[in-house]
């Protein structure tokens, strides 16, 4: 117990610490994990092939690795809100998915294309209760993650995992940037 009081501590610091002297101007940021592998030997190339697919007129795209997995710093790096899109192993995407740590993506990509990454996910609804705004949590079936094995990228830098999925978190700085990107990383 007094071990999950701690984490709990340090995570609190840690939102409150990167929330202070936040930059409006970041790049788009991506992280990846894996509990198979170290992510980190593609990292510079992802970024500029990604970097080049996008164009002028996409966001300056910035990737981020994990060389080792630790669960904690899974966690610490979701609390944090600094990603955009997470690549992680699927028990990690599914037990995230499963708190609401996933956005639903059916809206822009084919949920049969993907479906491993289809599963049932919280999904927070704003409700009125006696005339007052709250939020309540609704578990719903959708796509959450797009498998990183069948990413157009992913294949091209050598790294087609097939344990990773991306996910975009529900505290992402722009969905439309986060889709775009996905987009450009599956195609």
């Amino acid at each position: 117990m007094k071990r999950l009081l701690k984490l709990f501590g340090v995570l609190a610091f840690l939102l409150v610490a990167t929330g202070c002297g936040e930059d409006d101007n970041k790049a788009f940021s991506i992280f990846i994990i894996d509990n198979q592998g170290d992510p980190s030997a593609i990292s510079q190339e992802l970024e500029q092939k990604l970097q080049q697919k996008l164009s002028e007129g996409g966001p300056a795209v910035e990737v981020v690795t994990s060389p080792i997995y630790d669960r904690s710093k899974l966690l610490v790096e979701y609390v944090a809100g600094e990603h955009d899109i997470f690549i992680l192993p699927e028990e990690d995407m599914r037990n995230n998915g499963r708190e609401g740590g996933n956005l639903p993506l059916d809206e822009y990509f084919d949920k049969e294309a993907y479906p491993g990454g289809v599963f049932e996910g919280a999904v927070f609804e704003a409700v009125n209760k006696d005339g007052q705004a709250a939020e309540e949590t609704v578990m719903e079936t959708h796509l959450y993650g797009i498998p990183a094995d069948e990413m157009a990228l992913f294949k091209e830098v050598g790294y087609a995992s097939s344990n990773l999925y991306a996910t975009v978190p529900p505290r992402t700085g722009n969905l439309e940037e986060a889709v775009s990107v996905l987009k450009a990383l599956a195609e």
